[in-house]
């Protein structure tokens, strides 16, 4: 066999985990602990110019799409899967089935070559991308080996079950009554449609499900309607009939919010916030613009400190006396109106914590105000939690932050939901309610049709029913 580049070599959940590269072929060895067993896995990563999304629809069950998004530019990938395999730890039975899985994945590709020349759509081997493309698709080694498809043989080697991840289980096939489970990771972009009073209990599983797999979660309940998450549900017996192996359960929350108020624990640090949408929020006159233009480009974070740097703008070809006198007196005006808003930097410590490296932590986010106030201190909390991979933001109702027609906040907040590293679960009533670039981007698409059923699409796979689990935890219902 070829020599394989190294990409990554350690440990992975206590397990040798080693993850290679020849061409445009990626190679991940998962070890047994004793080292006499391994899963192997080969997938093939090829690189895109054109509408990838459509053109998705087309790929083999189980591939994947990766969208990229950069500060000026969004790099287009798919990858072609093979089911893993279990297999001793000796190097001809390693050479005859990495080759064995490269053959099927080059006679796969063919047919995807061929099918693309139809498309509007540029197709090429990684390796031939460019370094900008490769940089971006490598930024983290480890998306790649999240690519392996579950051995059939892992019982071989059971102790390396836990390196597939936490089984998110919502309930039970409704055609077989068996309780159905994907890897957590699938749930990654996670995208809700249907009625608003049906979603409350599958908001509840899911949050409940990403929780116990040890992922922090940041609900969005401006309606309080999430608080029993931290009560365990009284009706034991329901949960038992369900799942023989499940208890109620109430989980660590804390509770951040806005109201206006001194007593408020939220509020908004405006270096977070670009020029452009609070102009708009705000109505800045043209005249205005500039002046708060030169005091912003000092990063204030706070009002007085925006107040402070306005007082230092000087006039001169472009800015007279009488137009700094009103920039002031607007600046004051937007301190009497929100006194609690701005107080510049805010320290979101332990919301993404994991209790006793088993449970992580809820946080629920309440905020009582006007539009202009749910949107800046929202868009402050999504971009803090921008590059972080190990936790998920439920937004119910996401409509109101990113519909089809943005105006310039809700612009900034779409941005950085499609560059966010971690989970996010977004709902709305129906497809016509949320941002189209929201949805292209889904891993999963669950469509509510009451409190307990549900269609549930994985990726590009055919969607199938679901009859929830009761909530482990208080849903009020």
């Amino acid at each position: 066999m070829a020599d394989w580049a190294i990409l990554f070599e350690g440990k992975y959940d206590g397990h040798a985990l080693k993850v290679s590269m020849l061409d445009s072929f990626i190679l991940t060895e998962l070890y047994s602990n004793d080292s006499a067993n391994l899963v192997i896995n080969v997938i093939y990563v090829g690189y895109a110019k054109g509408d990838l999304e459509s053109f998705a629809e087309t790929l083999p069950k189980d591939n994947l799409l990766y969208l990229i998004h950069g500060s000026n530019r969004t790099d287009k990938f798919f990858c072609l899967t093979v089911p893993s395999v279990a297999i001793p730890n000796n190097k001809v039975e390693m050479d005859r089935e990495i080759t064995k899985q490269i053959q099927v994945l080059a006679k796969t590709k063919k047919v995807v070559f061929d099918i693309a020349e139809t498309y509007d759509i540029d197709l090429k081997d990684l390796h031939e991308s460019g370094k900008d493309a490769q940089a971006a698709f490598f930024i983290n080694p480890l998306n790649v080996f999240k690519a392996m498809q579950k051995p059939t043989g892992l019982q071989k080697i059971s102790d390396v079950k836990l390196n597939f991840g936490h089984m998110l289980t919502l309930g039970k096939h409704k055609a077989s009554e068996e309780l159905a489970s994907e890897e957590i990771d699938a749930f990654r972009k996670t995208i809700i449609f249907g009625k608003k009073e049906n979603q409350k209990g599958l908001i509840f599983d899911i949050t409940e499900e990403f929780s116990l797999g040890a992922i922090p979660v940041v609900v969005f309940d401006f309606e309080k309607s999430y608080l029993g998450l931290k009560q365990a549900n009284p009706d034991a017996e329901l949960v038992k009939q369900f799942n023989s192996n499940s208890e109620p359960t109430g989980f660590p929350i804390e509770s951040l919010y806005y109201d206006g108020t001194s007593n408020s624990n939220l509020w908004v640090d405006l270096s977070s916030v670009s020029l452009e949408s609070f102009a708009e929020l705000f109505g800045l006159f043209k005249e205005y613009k500039e002046i708060f233009k030169r005091a912003k480009d000092n990063n204030p974070a706070s009002i007085d400190e925006l107040i402070g740097y306005i007082s230092k703008v000087g006039p001169d070809e472009q800015i007279k006396e009488y137009d700094l006198y009103l920039a002031k007196r607007m600046a004051h005006t937007l301190k009497l109106t929100y006194p609690n808003l701005f107080k510049g930097k805010i320290s979101l410590d332990g919301v993404d914590k994991v209790i006793s490296n088993k449970i992580g932590k809820i946080t629920l986010l309440t905020i009582t105000g006007n539009n202009i106030e749910k949107y800046l201190i929202s868009q402050n909390i999504i971009k803090s939690f921008g590059t972080k991979e190990n936790i998920a933001f439920v937004i119910p109702s996401a409509g109101f932050f990113c519909p089809k027609s943005l105006n310039l906040i809700q612009n900034d907040i779409c941005n950085y939901l499609l560059s966010f590293n971690g989970y996010f679960v977004l709902s709305a009533n129906s497809i016509s309610d949320l941002n189209d670039a929201l949805i292209k981007y889904k891993s999963i698409q669950i469509d509510v049709i009451s409190e307990t059923d549900v269609a549930l699409k994985v990726g590009n796979a055919s969607p199938y029913r679901l009859l929830l689990r009761p909530s482990v935890s208080n849903n009020g219902n």
